[in-house]
């Protein structure tokens, strides 16, 4: 299999067995990963589902285990992939989740010139707060929201939910006796230059607000 541009060094290919899951084929690739589609099969029980692999650096603060952090948080909400399981497999760190559909993004392209509807862009925009709000009534922010970063369902019965996904910047608000700690510190750049809000350009640390501005 050709590796796609850009992407991280992760040499697993279609055929693939990692534990139980038959990896079927590479659907996105980033600096510290890849992501696959996979068949799961463990007895009676096969479902297709989606599994990410990060090299492991050794690190207590590996950007998946934030991830698995973020999905354990958020089990149960509508807008949130369903959460697998998470492992080793050699010197890589896996998580698998719910197989999910294709990005905003993706789907703009597909519909060039943009042909959407107001009522399409108010149902997307409704679903994305409510996302933003499941995840800072949870205690975190994003500090990534961009296009790519929310995608459709991939059944019937899904096709119409948004989801947000990528949590590896995402990070827990300090809370002391219930209130919100402001922080005091400057910060390196959080995020996507496009979209990034203009705290996250001065390198202030990013709130729930920042989340809403990028959006």
């Amino acid at each position: 299999m050709t590796k796609p541009p850009n992407a991280a060094e992760v040499p697993i290919y279609p055929g693939d067995v990692v534990r139980d899951y038959t990896i079927q084929r590479q659907i996105g690739a980033g600096t510290y990963g890849s992501i696959y589609s996979a068949l799961y099969k463990n007895g009676a029980v096969s479902k297709h589902c989606a599994i990410k692999f990060e090299k492991n650096m050794g690190s207590n603060c590996s950007l998946q285990q934030n991830e698995v952090m973020v999905m354990r948080a958020l089990q149960g909400s509508v807008h949130f992939a369903k959460f697998y399981q998470c492992g080793m497999h050699e010197q890589y760190r896996f998580v698998s989740m719910e197989l999910l559909g294709p990005s905003v993004i993706q789907v703009v392209n597909r519909r060039r010139p943009y042909m959407f509807t107001l009522l399409q862009m108010l149902k997307f925009g409704i679903q994305a707060i409510k996302a933003l709000r499941e995840m800072h009534k949870a205690g975190m922010v994003h500090r990534d929201v961009k296009p790519d970063n929310f995608v459709i369902g991939n059944t019937k019965e899904t096709a119409g939910t948004i989801y947000l996904i990528d949590f590896g910047l995402c990070k827990k608000m300090p809370y002391r006796y219930g209130k919100l700690i402001k922080p005091t510190q400057p910060c390196n750049f959080r995020g996507t230059m496009r979209y990034a809000s203009p705290k996250a350009h001065l390198k202030v640390e990013l709130g729930r607000s920042d989340d809403l501005i990028s959006l």
